[in-house]
């Protein structure tokens, strides 16, 4: 059968640590001992030199013999490591030829099972939305409720909990809809941006005092515009009657009358004189 389950044999790998010895170290590293001891702290001379070279090339040739077996050993003693390691990287490519086709099956049947649990999950939530009196697209997804640690029971009850969240939000702000209607209606505002603040979650006591704030703005604008109304046509009146009037405050600013005057000539002048100090125009009139 295809599903057959094929028994490994039990294996083992043997290995056993090869030592490497050097033969006669204690005598090669007191000799070397010595020519430390000799040569480290040595002066080149003219007297010294062709025995400092001959010391040179001596401990040089020693130096080179040793690297050399050193490299010879390491390359026979990581040859069976390398043998070794080929044959468990052939083992290891035949196994994944077996691994990978089984991983992807198993993430196909991961895919099919949530998608699977999604339409039972949103078949659920169709079936609830009523009840509570939510549409299915105002319930947000929760992507946990498509594990397989999280049950069924589990799953309708948090659905449960967020359409009951939903409801009362709908209920606030249909009765703040309501209110904001009602009270715009009341002071004669259109109440469509008022709603639209609300939707987008403003405070519905913020707005009916912003509401009343439009209110009284226009009405004071109002006001102004009748008094400066009223203004105008005193001024009008005024000015038809000799009489100069500030637009803004409405105060009467100058006045045109037309006097007769009896005094002596002292007088008159006196009076003129007067009159030019204090900024009063007048004229002679025949």
């Amino acid at each position: 059968m295809a599903n057959e389950v094929i028994n490994l044999p039990d294996y083992t790998v043997d290995y056993q640590p090869v030592p490497i010895k050097i033969n006669n170290l204690e005598g090669l590293q007191a000799s070397i001992a010595q020519y430390v001891s000799r040569y480290s702290n040595l002066v080149i001379t003219e007297d010294n030199l062709t025995d400092s070279k001959q010391v040179r090339a001596k401990l040089n040739k020693l130096k080179k013999a040793l690297d050399d077996r050193r490299k010879e050993i390491k390359r026979n003693y990581n040859q069976p490591l390398r043998e070794f390691e080929t044959e468990v990287k052939k083992l290891e490519a035949s196994i994944d030829m077996i691994i990978d086709p089984i991983d992807e099956g198993l993430g196909e049947l991961e895919v099919q099972r949530r998608e699977q649990r999604k339409a039972d999950v949103m078949g659920l939530i169709a079936e609830m939305a009523p009840n509570y009196d939510v549409g299915v697209d105002e319930i947000e997804f929760d992507p946990r409720w498509l594990n397989k640690s999280i049950s069924n029971k589990q799953i309708t009850q948090e659905v449960a909990s967020s359409m009951t969240v939903v409801k009362q939000a709908k209920d606030k702000l249909a009765t703040a809809t309501t209110m904001i209607t009602k009270y715009a209606q009341a002071v004669d505002v259109d109440s469509i941006p008022w709603i639209d603040q609300l939707k987008q979650g403003q405070d519905v006591q913020y707005l009916l005092q912003a509401i009343d704030r439009q209110v009284e703005s226009v009405k004071e604008r109002e006001r102004q515009r009748e008094l400066k109304q009223q203004v105008a046509a005193e001024h009008q009146q005024e000015t038809s009657a000799g009489k100069i009037v500030d637009t803004d405050t409405g105060e009467v600013v100058s006045l045109t009358r037309t006097l007769k005057i009896t005094a002596t000539k002292d007088q008159m002048w006196g009076l003129s004189s007067y009159m030019k100090k204090n900024g009063i125009k007048f004229e002679a009139v025949n």
